[in-house]
């Protein structure tokens, strides 16, 4: 019997949507506020919001991807012999 409650396989799409977005306006507000060049200090949160961002949209896909199979094996498991 399955509980009633999602996974976090069934939750985690909305979340890593809202942090890939969090960090990619981080970016955006970074890039437009100043220079990223190695002498100016806080640098390294301009790389923190990219790799952020690039980590978020290579999620992206494999948990849309997962959703998906997730919901198609489900289906599977609910028609009738």
């Amino acid at each position: 019997m399955r509980s009633a409650k999602p996974s976090a396989d069934q939750t985690a799409l909305p979340a890593v949507i809202l942090g890939t977005a969090v960090w990619v306006v981080a970016l955006v507000l970074l890039s437009v506020r100043g220079s990223v060049t190695p002498p100016q200090e806080g640098v390294w949160w301009w790389g923190a919001a990219l790799i952020g961002a690039l980590s978020g949209a290579i999620g992206l896909p494999f948990l849309v991807r997962r959703r998906a199979r997730m919901a198609a094996g489900k289906r599977a498991d609910q028609t009738p012999a």
